[in-house]
Order: structure tokens, then C-alpha cells, then sequence
């Protein structure tokens, strides 16, 4: 059995005993450590998600006021009620690649720190009809904002066979998979792609993953990032936060794929006014792990503003 069966395996007894909307926040020791609050300070949860971190946060005694953004407005809710009790924090839907509209129209000029985690959580995993896991049948979405137009539907039934050898290229690092692209085109002639569980039943027949896990897990993953954008939001997230960030404050970046973590790593190197604070990136500890299995590819990275 596959090391990517036994985290859903691992999940599902998770998801037993505490429920559908259980979702672990990943380091959120390393976050809190990382993050350097202080009271009085204001720090943006930049994917508030279920509201894990920003609980952990609003939890540790300093006097601080945190302003959660998530695109999906489920999770917003989540959040809400899992941070019943506290105060100080305002949950605004919305992604971080608009935060500089979202923080001028707050009428907040400066800020004590972000944080980006760039996972996606388990309730919206679960939730057969959002579309992200070859794991739930249901149709192909993976939009975070169900407002947006764009779906994997769309994408895999409409797009170039140019633009799609590209995603699945360049998004999922499937270097040989022409083939499999010609495929889909010719099988969508006949009979357009549906739901999750038709795909990835069409990929195991159709593709062999020389790596330990599911056939269907790296095609998965370049749909979800074409839908979302997920590559340039990022980009202009974090160039957008530079000018909102106070002299000291720190910018806490989670990601989960080497896409991403090479956006991260390159533009801390390149941004003049960021001081890296970590050379290499922290992962989970064992004992994380061994709770989550989901942390397994958590890579946090840290800069700090030396400049005004």
C-alpha cells in the first residue's frame, strides 16, 4: 500500500472520530514561534481556512487583532464558529492576491505580520461536491470561490490541448504526458468528463505513476492550480504585502508542492527589504506527522522587513 493510501486511510479515521470539519493546522507551533507578536499588533491570516491558526494565535495571551481572508465562504463560516469565544479578529472573504484593495478599504496602512498557509483543508477534501479529491465522487469544480466562472470541468472538457500538456506539465511536473493529453481530447469527442471518479478512473487505466502514489494525484493537482490560479495569486499576494508591512514585521509562508515553495524561496532572495530568516525551510516534526500525515510536505518559511 501506497504511503499516499495510508494518510487518506489515516484521515478517514480522523474524520471518524472527530468529524467532517476537523482540520489540524499545520506548525502552528513553528507560527507562533515565527510570527514574533506583539501586543497591540495586527496580523493578517492570509488563508484563514477553518480558522486554526488564527485561533492558535488569538489564543496565546498578547493583545492582538487578526483579520482572517479566505476566498470560500464554508470555510468562513467554519471559522466563525470555531473561534466563538474570542475576540479581536475580523473574517473577510476574500484572497490574498486582492489584499491591498482589502487593507486600504479596512483603512489599515501597516501591519505586523502575514501569514500564508497554502494548503487547503480537509472539510473541503471531504466534500465530495467541491470536486478536489479523486477520493469523493462528485463533480469537477475545485473552485475556492464558487462565485468564479472557471472550473476543472471547463478546463479539462474545453481547453487547448496546448494549454493542457502546459498545466499538466507545468503544474502537475508531469514531464511525459502528451500522450495521456491526447487521450482526454479524443475521449471528451465521445463523451465529455463529469466527475472526479470518472477521471481518475481514466487516468489509472491510461497513465502509469512510476512514484509511490495515486496515478491521478499530480493531474489532480495541476486542475486545482489552473482553476485557482493559484501560482500567480501567490506571486501577487506577496508582492502586494511588502508595502503593508511594518520595519520588523514578518512575512510566515506555508506551501505544500515544490511550485510553490520555489515562488517563496525566490522572492524572499530578490525582495531587497526582506531579511531571510530561515535558510532552509522547517518542516513538521515527527510527532506532527505521526498526528497529521497531511504535514508531511509543510515547508514553512520565514522573511522579515529591514526596511520602512
Amino acid at each position: 500500500m501506497s504511503f499516499t493510501n495510508n494518510i487518506f486511510l489515516l484521515m478517514e479515521k480522523s474524520l471518524k472520530k472527530y468529524g467532517n470539519n476537523v482540520h489540524y493546522s499545520v506548525l502552528k507551533e513553528e507560527v507562533l514561534n515565527w510570527i514574533n507578536l506583539k501586543d497591540g499588533g495586527i496580523y493578517i491570516d492570509c488563508t484563514c481556512g477553518p480558522g486554526g491558526h488564527s485561533k492558535y494565535l488569538l489564543s496565546s495571551g498578547k493583545e492582538i487583532f487578526i483579520i482572517g481572508l479566505d476566498k470560500d465562504e464554508k470555510m468562513l463560516e467554519i471559522a466563525k464558529e470555531n473561534l466563538k469565544g474570542l475576540k479581536n479578529f475580523k473574517l473577510i472573504k476574500g484572497g490574498f492576491e486582492n489584499i491591498k484593495e482589502i487593507l486600504e478599504k479596512e483603512k489599515i496602512d501597516k501591519v505586523d505580520g502575514f501569514l500564508f498557509d497554502l494548503g487547503f483543508s480537509t472539510p473541503q477534501i471531504k466534500d465530495g461536491q467541491r470536486g478536489f479529491s479523486f477520493r469523493e465522487d462528485g463533480p469537477l469544480d475545485m473552485r475556492y470561490d464558487i462565485t468564479s466562472n472557471l472550473t476543472a470541468y471547463h478546463i479539462l472538457n474545453k481547453w487547448s490541448r496546448r494549454d493542457l500538456v502546459f498545466i499538466f506539465k507545468n503544474y502537475g511536473e508531469i514531464k511525459n504526458c502528451e500522450r495521456i493529453v491526447d487521450k482526454i481530447i479524443e475521449r471528451r469527442k465521445k463523451k465529455k468528463f463529469e466527475t472526479t471518479e470518472e477521471l481518475a478512473n481514466f487516468i489509472c487505466e491510461n497513465f502509469k505513476e512510476r512514484k509511490k502514489i495515486h496515478p491521478a494525484t499530480r493531474f489532480f493537482l495541476a486542475l486545482r492550480i489552473a482553476t485557482n490560479d493559484e501560482l500567480n495569486c501567490l506571486k501577487k499576494g506577496l508582492e502586494n504585502s511588502i508595502p503593508f508591512l511594518k520595519k520588523g514585521g514578518r512575512i510566515l509562508v506555508i506551501s505544500f508542492n515544490s511550485l510553490e515553495d520555489r515562488i517563496v524561496k525566490n522572492f524572499f532572495r530578490k525582495t531587497e527589504c526582506i531579511r531571510i530568516l530561515t535558510k532552509k525551510p522547517i518542516l513538521p516534526t515527527k510527532e506532527e506527522i505521526e498526528v497529521n500525515p497531511l504535514s508531511r510536505s509543510a515547508k514553512l518559511r520565514v522573511g522579515e522587513k529591514n526596511g520602512k
